[in-house]
């Protein structure tokens, strides 16, 4: 299937609601507390401005009520009482102007519930998930993409143990990767970092880009010797320029810094990033001990953004239910700013990558108060704040295993999205780690300041243009 970009006016359906998934290891939607409830199966839907038709799922423990308050909306169900689905039909759009945008809306209601209203908008601007990647669909994991200017810089792990980046004008195209820097040969010297390099991150600072990644040597049929390294451009621009190694970073615990860095004085650590908080730098990874398969979240304490100048913190272990459904994993840091709240969110990755239980939670920091190397400070959300698993037997692929995210902004900067890969599933081939798509969606912010991703879309599922691209 061709990613494409659609110029007829179509249809987004908004409201607030809850997934309804079909994971049995990991069942979270049910209701005991017998108080009433309604919720419907999906955030968002468009469609194209031919007439057409498109189905709910209501489930609620009482009797409700549904509306079509816009005159080209039609409901087959009107009322209901617990869990049913409502078609919703749609007129075709006949306004030869091509009206960009318009809204509508339908309400559900229920006794003793506030109202769901189903905001419908129609717009020309849209892009289907997942983006394409130079021009086609396809795979890529642990997906990072960085806004610098005007300008949107993709970095993946590239063929041949490679480092590549592109450029593009849109958050919603990924340009063809260029690989820029290779790991080494293994020769005499023996480098640490011959094999499997992962999930590489790039940060433009003080005039240099950085790329962060984890490499090892994959001895005895094992990961365990993988390490973070750095390497840093010459240069201003991360495509032309000649990149220099700045070798491994230590990730021990020690406050007492090695003259020389190895495998044996350091630990398991992926994943890298890094920020800036009241002129510290720190850098944030998941690591885990040399005798235990647990990974957690780490923070040190850099005095460049080659060089760690502390022991680290233990900030996130595996601890809850819904962070060890399969597999004891706290991965993919990635650092989101609510300056205008105060708050400091490490958005992290939890349950086996490989999983349909893959899925994201998050550590808060108060800016003002808290001290980042100190872990009391942090506080856990409660619950995973994203993740879909769809139904297995749906005769199309769903989406399962979200996770692996970072953060930007639309080109006009008013908007906050979301960049992550999920994993396509059928009951043919089941998922992995190859397969493993980007994806990115705009999320909002809750009144207390804590993200509100929403729901992660549907594999194909067309949503509007980020603010301020232009096709």
């Amino acid at each position: 299937m061709k990613h494409k970009f659609s110029y007829p006016i179509v249809i987004l359906i908004t409201l607030t609601t809850m997934l309804c998934c079909n994971c049995s290891k990991d069942s979270s939607n049910g209701d005991d507390s017998g108080k009433p409830y309604l919720r419907v199966s999906f955030s968002e839907k468009m469609v194209g401005n031919s007439s057409g038709s498109l189905e709910l799922y209501v489930t609620s423990n009482t009797a409700w009520m549904a509306e079509a308050r816009s005159s080209w909306l039609h409901i087959d169900r009107p009322s209901g009482k617990g869990n049913l689905s409502v078609r919703i039909s749609y007129d075709q759009n006949e306004d030869p102007t091509g009206t960009p945008k318009r809204t509508g809306v339908v309400r559900f209601t229920a006794e003793d519930i506030n109202p769901v209203e189903v905001v419908v908008t129609q717009s020309a601007l849209t892009f289907t998930n997942p983006i394409t990647l130079g021009g086609n669909i396809a795979t890529m994991p642990d997906p990072y993409i960085v806004k610098d200017g005007d300008k949107y810089y993709a970095c993946k792990a590239g063929s041949n143990n490679s480092i590549a980046i592109s450029m593009s004008s849109r958050l919603s195209v990924i340009e063809a990767t260029k690989a820029v820097w290779h790991l080494p040969y293994d020769d005499s010297s023996e480098p640490w970092n011959i094999k499997n390099l992962w999930a590489p991150e790039l940060f433009h600072i003080d005039g240099h880009w950085y790329v962060y990644y984890a490499a090892g040597r994959y001895t005895n049929n094992s990961y365990g010797d993988q390490r973070t390294g750095v390497i840093r451009s010459k240069t201003d621009d991360p495509l032309t320029s000649e990149w220099e190694d700045m070798g491994m970073i230590y990730t021990g615990e020690s406050d007492n810094i090695p003259s020389e860095i190895t495998v044996d004085n350091t630990e398991y650590a992926i994943d890298m990033t890094t920020f800036e908080l009241k002129g510290q730098r720190y850098a944030v990874w998941s690591g885990n001990r040399k005798d235990n398969s647990t990974q957690q979240i780490r923070i040190a304490k850099m005095s460049n953004p080659w060089t760690i100048s502390s022991g680290f913190k233990i900030l996130s272990s595996p601890e809850q239910s819904w962070e060890k459904v399969e597999g004891k994993v706290n991965e993919g840091p990635a650092i989101l700013m609510n300056e205008e709240k105060g708050k400091l969110f490490i958005v992290y990755s939890c349950n086996g990558s490989w999983t349909e239980y893959y899925r994201l939670g998050w550590l808060m920091l108060d800016i003002e108060t808290g001290d980042p190397m100190n872990p009391a400070d942090w506080k856990k959300s409660d619950n995973y704040v994203f993740w879909r698993c769809d139904n297995s037997h749906e005769p199309t692929a769903g989406v399962n295993g979200v996770g692996h995210c970072t953060f930007t902004k639309s080109p006009d900067g008013t908007e906050d999205w979301i960049v992550y890969h999920a994993m396509k599933y059928h009951p043919d081939y089941g998922g992995g780690w190859s397969v493993r798509y980007p994806f990115i969606q705009k999320f909002t912010w809750n009144d207390d300041g804590t993200p509100n991703f929403g729901e992660p879309v549907g594999w194909g599922e067309t949503q509007l243009l980020p603010s301020g691209e232009t096709l």
